[in-house]
């Protein structure tokens, strides 16, 4: 049996995850449940996971599900993360919690455990000037008299040794420790703590298609990998678009005015058009294959929605591309969705290998969190014999 980056996976006190366990993971994973069974805190949680080494994920993490802004502070939103007391409302209480993460396969994590507690205090003096030089740039006053609020987060990691690498995947390595302030406005960065041994990972979102300049500057580099060989990494994302729409005859990067650079589709009709003009489905599909082309060679990508801005008609075409292209690139892939035409259409797109396929079914009690694995055959069977609803 082929092993995957992610076997077997246990999480417990994160968020409202208790004693959950994901055993027997394929190339193909898809999540389902009823709404607030936990479905997209698992993502987040594998996102963690998948980053023992970069503390400042929670960030990014926090901000993926909070990208309006509504929580009063990114501190309130990283407590959330944790096992709740009931007392966050007492504006004096100092928080303090865990979650505990366990995993097997190809990754040589085995376990991570994160400690948690809100600290009261002032950065260092180069955070200071980092601060307010950020500060200058908006115009905002900093102020430097008062102590701040903040949060302290420590990953503690236990992996196995690598010959070669035994400084790196060490049980025995200290704690890497972040601290985040409320006063710091910055959305995450990479940590100089980062030692390596990352599983390459990224998170697809319901709106992650609605690109920025930084995703477009990140495609760039991903669609266009090599100068020597420009067409390099597009012709998957090519063939993936042309399933919305045949008249595309290529895609780049370009500047025609002289601005900024932008993602411009080579149309027959309409000459170069740039991205944006296009409905949601195909800047989702730039963004699906990009993605997975950064991640070949043994990444897993998460997708929450995995439905999101396809057309039902095109359900079935574009899974079998995914499929495709994640066993091309050696992609694990694990995927919510709250669609029974997903679901069927998934299955449908991989009949030829529905050993790839798994589906787990989430269901949130107040003591645990139980699992359900249904295996691709048996997914199968359920819904073309019994008609089930294995939402």
């Amino acid at each position: 049996m082929p092993q995957h980056s992610l076997d077997n996976v246990s999480i417990d006190g994160f968020r409202g995850l208790r004693n959950l366990a994901l055993d027997g993971l394929g190339p193909l994973n898809i999540l389902v449940g009823e709404n607030n069974s936990g479905k997209t805190s698992v993502l987040e949680a594998l996102s963690i996971l998948c980053n023992p080494y970069e503390p400042f994920e929670w960030l990014a993490m926090v901000r993926r599900r909070d990208f309006g802004g509504l929580d009063e502070t990114r501190i309130q939103s990283l407590r959330w993360c944790f096992r709740q007391t009931g007392k966050l409302a007492d504006a004096e209480f100092m928080f303090q919690c865990h979650c505990e993460m366990k995993c097997s396969g190809a990754f040589p994590l085995r376990k991570l455990r994160v400690d948690y507690k809100d600290i009261i205090g002032e950065p260092s003096a180069k955070e200071l000037e980092r601060l307010a030089r950020q500060r200058n740039r908006t115009g905002e006053a900093l102020e430097m008299d008062e102590q701040w609020r903040g949060a302290e987060i420590a990953h503690h990691v236990e992996s196995d040794a690598i010959s070669g690498q035994a400084t790196l995947f060490d049980s025995t390595l200290e704690p890497i420790v972040i601290q985040v302030w409320e006063e710091d406005r910055m959305v995450g960065r990479p940590s100089r703590l980062r030692l390596g041994g990352n599983l390459p990972t990224d998170t697809l979102t319901p709106y992650s298609y609605q690109l920025n300049r930084l995703q477009v500057r990140s495609h760039s580099q991903q669609l266009f990998p090599s100068l020597t060989d420009p067409k390099q990494g597009q012709d998957h994302v090519l063939e993936l678009i042309r399933q919305f729409d045949p008249n595309i005859v290529d895609i780049k990067i370009a500047s025609f005015r002289g601005g900024r650079p932008a993602i411009y589709l080579n149309h027959k009709r309409l000459g170069p058009a740039p991205l944006s003009i296009f409905g949601d489905a195909l800047r989702r599909a730039v963004l699906l294959a990009s993605t997975l082309h950064a991640l070949k060679g043994g990444g897993v990508l998460l997708i929450d929605e995995i439905e999101t801005g396809i057309h039902v008609s095109a359900l079935q075409r574009v899974f079998a591309w995914l499929a495709n292209a994640a066993r091309q690139f050696d992609v694990q892939i694990i995927a919510t969705t709250h669609s029974l035409e997903a679901v069927d259409a998934i299955a449908q797109s991989v009949t030829d290998r529905i050993d790839d396929l798994v589906t787990f079914h989430i269901d949130q009690t107040e003591q645990e969190t139980r699992v359900k694995r249904i295996p691709g055959e048996l997914l199968l069977r359920l819904r073309r014999e019994r008609g089930l609803d294995v939402r």
